[in-house]
Formats: structure tokens, C-alpha cells, sequence
């Protein structure tokens, strides 16, 4: 295990320390926590094989059988005439 030095304001320690007495913790730990809650937050979040069956059974249920996504230069076609559509509508074009 490793140590690590830090400098806070003195009413932020306060506070800290304050928060982890509340907990039933140290500053210590709490100050782990607070950090390791921080690195989960900032991931993103990975789904089971379940979730991805039920999304894929969910996408497959919005589509009659044997019907087809549109082809990859259709989507491109419509996105740009809703950008353009959109522009006009704002005077930009």
C-alpha cells in the first residue's frame, strides 16, 4: 500500500473529516471512497450478456419479421436533408 500527500483548505478538511465522522468512518477511508466512487462515475457503464439479449430482442421486436435496416447511404442521405431542412428553417441557408 501506498501513501499519498495532499494539500486542501482547511475548512475542506473540516468538512471532510465531518462527513466521515457522520459515516462511522475515517477520513481515510472516507477520503478512498469519495475517490473510488469518482473512478466508477467516470466509466462507462458495461452491460451483462443479458442486458445485451434483452436489448437485441427488444430491437428485433420494434421490426416486422424480414424487414431490413436501411442501407448505410440512405441514412447518410436523410440526415443531411434534415440538417439542411433545419437550417433553412432557421435562416441559416
Amino acid at each position: 500500500m501506498s501513501k499519498i500527500h495532499f494539500v486542501v483548505e482547511e475548512s475542506a478538511r473540516i468538512r471532510y473529516q465531518a462527513e466521515a465522522e457522520r459515516e462511522g468512518k475515517s477520513l481515510g477511508q472516507w477520503l478512498r471512497e469519495a475517490a473510488n466512487e469518482k473512478l466508477q462515475a467516470a466509466r462507462p457503464r458495461k452491460f451483462t450478456l443479458e442486458e445485451l439479449r434483452e436489448f437485441n430482442a427488444a430491437c428485433d421486436a420494434r421490426h416486422p419479421p424480414g424487414a431490413r435496416e436501411p442501407d448505410w447511404e440512405d441514412v447518410k442521405r436523410l440526415i443531411t436533408e434534415d440538417k439542411l431542412s433545419s437550417a433553412r428553417k432557421l435562416g441559416l441557408l
